[in-house]
């Protein structure tokens, strides 16, 4: 039985499998997820406080706790009907939505690489949740009289890989929201040419990320000109495929808008909004992609990288929101969103730093990865990377100083637990005036200027956490060594310079790590004053 929860019709509640649909987004919605999912959907406080009053006295499942529909019954009402494929092996019936998925279970549960035609059949299916607990079940065909509901759609022939694209919608034509693409357009037939919604305001995320965005984010590579075709070619190919991967997009755009609109609160609050929206789906690709394919064949390596670094670009965007917005945090910031989120703290944030920067550090840590440098390896950067036609750097001489003293001001501190501990920090410190000379390494106004000075400055920020030495970073970090922190809060000045020379997604990082720092210290004076007015 279906009960019409709000006057909109927004939500249904199915009494039968006790959970709550949302008919716009055709799944159903987690109880946790329920308040920003009505934010998603414009819906505001006080009509939201009501809803949620309302739905708080109906029994809803968890998502692990909802039982599957027997195979071939009728399609639950709500939920669209796709095509997909029943392993045919003995006793196992396991559902995939694809051929390719099918041939990877083959070869992974069966031991079988030259899958059979008669591995699978044909069936039609349906999933209550998608992302991390997306579970298919077999349901009736649409044509089988009750089992046609009103999620259901006439499926169309799965061939090979384009299962994905068939459900997905993976055009950019199709991503209207709030359904972003779930049902594809109706194509052409007789002699007029059909009507589709052509959403005007996703394309124009679409166009700011790639005229703008594109050219203020990282890359691992040390030359200016190829990371901005990395993010400006590669990745808008790949997307342009992907239809979680064009969200994770559009997502990146949506908060750059919104960083870019701090006179203007309508408009910024409209941006995140738009960003939530749009990491909506980009969560549920990504969460299915990392639950059944970290191991996936070569072909989708790629864009696993990809979407590995732009979820860490979304969780340095999280953490900016988290720190400007003040009207109503908890659903702008939208937690249950972002399957990447994870509190701010040092060892997350430099996780992420450096996945931001490069795509294989960032899949590996999205397959739970701790390391932060790898054991007996050092990715030395140099001055070298940055044209030679910039050098020197002007690093402010004052800075300079304050960091190459540091290893006699900080005598507070008293003797370092172990002649390792001493010298890692000494190396460390070195190494950090390097890195500040090499964020200063370019400057100017011009348009090829200012992108350099982007670039030296994520690169000097960047390759001290590749280059410190690993006991710096996995030990006395680790254990909040007092010198280390005392290091890692003159290293955020360099964050500060990064955020400055448009790092736009960096906003308020420095000073963050700066207030863990001086948290971890003695809250004696003369220590804490190592640290003061580093943000000066």
């Amino acid at each position: 039985m279906t009960t019409t929860v709000s006057t909109s019709q927004l939500l249904s509640y199915n009494a039968t499998h006790r959970v709550l649909i949302c008919r716009e987004c055709k799944y159903a919605i987690q109880k946790s997820a329920l308040g920003s999912h009505l934010l998603r959907h414009k819906i505001y406080r006080g009509e939201r406080q009501r809803l949620l009053s309302s739905i708080a006295g109906l029994d809803i499942s968890e998502p692990d706790d909802v039982p599957l529909p027997p195979a071939g019954s009728p399609a639950v009402d709500g939920l669209p009907i796709i095509m997909g494929y029943r392993c045919t092996a003995a006793g196992c019936e396991n559902l995939c939505a694809s051929s390719k998925r099918m041939r990877r279970h083959w070869s992974e549960s069966h031991g079988v690489s030259d899958t059979p035609e008669s591995a699978a059949r044909e069936v039609h299916l349906q999933t209550f949740f998608r992302g991390t607990k997306l579970r298919y079940f077999e349901v009736a065909s649409p044509g089988a009289g009750a089992g046609a509901g009103a999620g259901a759609r006439t499926p169309s022939p799965v061939a090979g890989d384009e299962a994905v694209v068939a459900q997905r919608g993976n055009r950019l034509d199709s991503m209207t929201a709030p359904t972003h693409g779930l049902q594809t357009p109706t194509p052409p037939s007789g002699p007029r040419r059909a009507t589709f919604t052509l959403d005007l305001e996703t394309l124009k995320y679409f166009h700011h990320f790639t005229t703008t965005t594109s050219l203020t984010l990282p890359d691992n590579t040390h030359n200016h000109q190829n990371a901005a075709k990395y993010w400006h070619v590669d990745v808008v190919a790949q997307a342009l495929d992907v239809h979680w991967l064009m969200c994770g997009l559009l997502t990146i755009s949506a908060s750059h808008l919104a960083a870019l609109s701090d006179h203007d609160e309508t408009s910024k609050r409209a941006h995140l909004e738009r960003a939530a929206w749009f990491l909506q789906e980009f969560s549920a690709g990504w969460g299915e992609v990392k639950c059944g394919s970290l191991a996936a064949a070569c072909t989708e390596e790629a864009q696993m990288k990809t979407g590995a670094q732009m979820a860490c670009i979304h969780r340095c965007c999280r953490w900016m929101t988290e720190t400007e917005t003040e009207t109503e945090p908890p659903d702008l910031a939208c937690p249950d969103l972002d399957r990447e989120s994870a509190p701010f703290e040092l060892h997350t944030f430099i996780r992420t730093i450096r996945g931001c920067d490069n795509p294989e550090f960032a899949l590996r840590s999205a397959a739970g990865s701790t390391e932060i440098l790898p054991e007996g390896t050092s990715n030395d950067q140099s001055m070298t990377d940055v044209p030679s036609q910039l050098l020197p750097g002007v690093a402010p001489p004052a800075l300079l100083e304050r960091i190459r003293t540091l290893p006699h001001r900080m005598h507070p501190l008293g003797k370092p637990d172990s002649a390792l501990d001493f010298f890692a920090t000494l190396s460390a410190v070195d190494t950090l005036v390097d890195c500040c000379s090499l964020s200063y390494a370019a400057h100017g106004t011009s348009g090829d200027d200012v992108r350099c000075s982007r670039h030296a400055a994520w690169r000097g920020m960047e390759s001290w956490l590749a280059r410190v030495p690993v006991h710096f970073i996995h030990q006395m970090l680790a254990r909040q060594s007092h010198a280390a922190l005392v290091v890692l809060a003159h290293w955020s000045v360099l964050v500060d310079r990064a955020e400055a020379q448009g790092c736009w997604f960096l906003r308020g990082a420095a000073a963050k790590v700066r207030r863990l720092a001086a948290r971890g210290l003695p809250q004696d004076g003369v220590v804490q004053g190592l640290i003061e007015n580093l943000g000066g």
